[in-house]
């Protein structure tokens, strides 16, 4: 089972660091196997946590990333880890962990098979979302890649947000408009004209500056 996990995180993300990828599989195989080998009455009644499993999984990772971090050396480590911001405001910030898995072109080149030379044209052309980290390059988050190329509905919303970073933004923060759900999950779904509607009442709810 942890091999099959491994398989499907390195299709999802291929710039996952072994160690997360390790704990990551191990931690699903011994989930797994602890809730099917419960009694027949603790089965039935696992429909009634089911709304709440993802505030249990913040809580349990909170636990094991604090364990982690509580155990480590910080002087082994080479770089300054810095916790992200709950909510992105600066617009000149490095991509962090509120982007999702995100890549640079050698990566997206090697494991997606999209060459840079298209990579950056659709950026250029604001068909891609590319966001610049605070050395002035460009990572470009994956999830908006579908079978190599940029999502459908990728392209209108660059354009109706008029930046790749608060186009981006909007698309992996939960917003009632689309029912609780992040508009990428919707627009990956193929749901183009739902997320292009909910932008629109977004960007005309947004104060005017």
């Amino acid at each position: 089972m942890a091999a099959a996990v491994s398989k499907l995180l390195l299709e999802h993300d291929p710039t996952i660091r072994k160690p997360a990828l390790r704990i990551a599989a191990k931690l699903a195989g011994y989930i797994a196997s602890s809730i099917t080998v419960q009694t027949q009455a603790v089965q039935r009644a696992f429909p009634t946590i089911e709304d709440d499993l993802e505030d249990f999984a913040h809580v349990f990772i909170g636990h094991i990333v604090a364990e982690a971090q509580g155990r480590f050396d910080p002087r082994l480590e080479r770089f300054k880890a810095v916790p992200p911001p709950a909510v992105p405001q600066a617009p000149l910030s490095a991509p962090s962990d509120w982007a999702g898995p995100v890549a640079g072109p050698t990566v997206i080149e090697r494991h997606f098979g999209i060459p840079r030379s298209t990579l950056f044209r659709w950026q250029k052309r604001d068909e891609a979302i590319g966001l610049k980290t605070g050395s002035s390059r460009f990572v470009f988050p994956l999830k908006q890649f579908v079978d190599a190329r940029p999502a459908d509905g990728i392209a209108e919303l660059i354009a109706m947000f008029g930046d790749h970073r608060l186009a981006w933004q909007w698309l992996m923060a939960p917003t009632d408009k689309l029912g609780g759900n992040p508009p990428i999950d919707t627009l990956l779904s193929g749901k183009v004209a739902n997320v292009v509607a909910a932008a629109r009442l977004t960007l005309e709810d947004a104060p005017e500056v």
